[in-house]
């Protein structure tokens, strides 16, 4: 049997981890010197109450060895595929793979996703029905490894204030960004978090998020839409019509965002992940 190992960055809950038969090792979540498992001892609403309440941004940072080998050791006549967060976005990827070198087993796929959050869930999703299919791991790996760029996403950022306290971002760049209302538009290419476009309030944010998706020829079979913020505090549902109406998804979700990509961005970011065909 296949075990599919990922780690919290793909944004799964716990539950629906649980419903697919998925094992999840989380990151840290760093703050005010104190450390937290993601989304086991912190979840996305108390990261994003933090947020809210203090100039010291959360830091995340990625499982250990030994937590990869721990959960190897519970599988141990089971294949492994494991599918981390990219590993030009974290240390996570090494970590697997540090592990894997340790259990000296030859049944463990360690894959580079080159994808985080939303985009990560759709390979995860694929992953799963792929297993379902009665796929081995080394074909499932492969399967993954052609496919990921296959998977986009978009994503609109609220505010300029999380990219400016984490560095990213000048705070006269902020201040003037805000005041104009620039709304970023950022994505994933190869592992690396890009800027896309930008667009000038939120009305013209979602005109540019589907000029974007006209450029690629979309697989209609899955989207995921997700939000940053605490649970029930963002209203997705006229921003999802909006594409939904040229976008007929069979299946559509919605998720949380949690640490991985939240703490950069802050609350209020939306965004849409997808295949191409």
């Amino acid at each position: 049997m296949v075990k599919i190992i990922v780690d919290s960055g793909s944004d799964l809950t716990l539950e629906q981890a649980g419903q697919l038969g998925v094992e999840i090792v989380p990151l840290h979540i760093e703050h005010e010197g104190k450390t937290a498992l993601d989304r086991v001892e912190m979840d996305p609403d108390t990261l994003y109450e933090k947020l809210a309440n203090s100039d010291q941004l959360p830091k995340t940072s990625q499982p250990s060895p030994a937590a990869f080998m721990t959960m190897y050791e519970k599988f141990p006549n089971d294949e492994l595929l494991v599918l981390p967060i990219a590993k030009e976005l974290s240390g996570t990827f090494q970590s697997a793979n540090l592990a894997k070198s340790m259990s000296e087993r030859d049944n463990i796929f360690v894959v580079d996703s080159q994808q985080v959050t939303l985009p990560l869930m759709v390979l995860i999703l694929e992953a799963v029905a792929m297993r379902e299919k009665g796929w081995n791991a080394r074909q499932i790996k492969e399967a993954l490894e052609a496919m990921r760029g296959q998977v986009k996403v978009i994503a609109v950022v609220d505010t300029l204030d999380y990219l400016q306290k984490g560095g990213r971002l000048s705070k006269a760049a902020a201040i003037a960004g805000n005041f104009l209302k620039i709304k970023p538009l950022i994505g994933v290419q190869e592992g690396q978090v890009v800027v896309l476009s930008k667009a000038r309030g939120k009305k013209s944010a979602i005109q540019e998020v589907r000029r974007l998706m006209a450029q690629d020829e979309v697989d209609l079979n899955t989207a995921i839409f997700g939000y940053t913020g605490q649970e029930g505090t963002e209203d997705l549902a006229s921003w999802t019509e909006e594409i939904l109406d040229v976008y007929p998804f069979a299946n559509v979700y919605t998720q949380q965002i949690g640490a991985a990509i939240g703490t950069h961005v802050g609350p209020g970011a939306k965004a849409i992940a997808y295949r191409t065909k």
